[in-house]
Formats: structure tokens, sequence, C-alpha cells
């Protein structure tokens, strides 16, 4: 998996620290809008603007905060076909689960690779411009790997996005 915001392999937390109510409030706001100037940001989580500076900053370099991205409408980038493929690798190829996971990440279309638990091992979200493309990847990046033991299709019809995870209080 990949840093939204830098394309870099993500980490979890670099120095785990205990979040309190000014952190978990900065963090809905960057949620619901990334591009906040830290002027408002400063406003909403009432505290001081230099306050609202630090604690992002900190919630970056500890690895909370791993990037910020644009939400792209896919059909308006010229991407209207939107999949979710369910990956199952061969026995012998779960030792490689990571690399094959970044090896997918790296390609193109692809916008999110995930770990799962379960009967399938990776989630690929995948964007393409025409059926043909999405087939393209399909066959070439999964099935003709020795590592796929089979895929599934899903077509995304919609897409709604969630208000975020519930940080606990």
């Amino acid at each position: 998996m990949t840093d939204e915001g830098t394309g870099s392999p993500s980490t979890k937390p670099r120095t785990p620290r205990p979040l309190d109510e000014i952190d978990r409030r900065l963090l809905r706001l960057l949620m619901a809008n990334s591009r906040m100037s830290n002027s408002r940001l400063a406003l909403g989580a009432n505290v001081a603007e230099s306050t609202a500076h630090t604690r992002v900053a900190a919630l970056v370099d500890s690895g909370v905060i791993q990037g910020f991205h644009a939400d792209l409408d896919l059909v308006a980038v010229g991407l209207p076909i939107h999949s979710l493929i369910l990956v199952r690798l061969h026995d012998h190829a779960r030792g490689q689960l990571r690399q094959e996971a970044h090896r997918l990440a790296r390609c193109a279309g692809v916008l999110q690779v995930l770990f799962l638990a379960g009967q399938y091992d990776l989630a690929v979200r995948v964007a393409a411009a025409t059926p043909d493309d999405l087939r393209d990847f399909v066959v070439n990046e999964l099935s003709r790997h020795l590592e796929t033991a089979g895929t599934e299709t899903a077509l995304v019809l919609e897409s709604v996005r969630g208000e975020g995870p519930l940080l606990p209080l």
C-alpha cells in the first residue's frame, strides 16, 4: 500500500502517541476538507493558528496523517470504468504477498491495493478508460502471473464517500 499523498510505501505511526481532543478536532476537520487553510482549521478547532500548525505537523511527523490527496471524479478525467478486483494468490506465493501488492500498486490505473482476510488475499481498485483497458489489466497484470490463483472483478456502479472513521473520545 502507498501513502496517497506521496506514492511512497505507507507505514504505521513512527512515534505513536495518544490523541487528545484537539488532535481529534483537527483530524475531523482535515478529513472533511484537507485543503482547509491553517487559519480556518485553527478557528474550527478553537485553537491558536500556531497550535493548529504545530499539531498538524506533529500528526504528520508521527505518521498519524499519512498524506493528503485529491478525490477525483473518475468519469470527468476520462476513467469511467471503476472496478474492485479480488485477488487470491496460490499458497506458494503467500510469502510474497507484500511484494505482489507493491507490484500491483505501481501498475497503471491502480488506485489502491488492500490486504484482506478471508478467501481473497488482496483487493485492487482500478480505474480504466475502456472495458478493453480493464480486461488488459486483468489478463496482463493478474492472470498471467504465476502467483495468481484466481480473481473476481466487480464493477463499481456508484461510490458514496463516508464520513470517515469515528475517532474515540
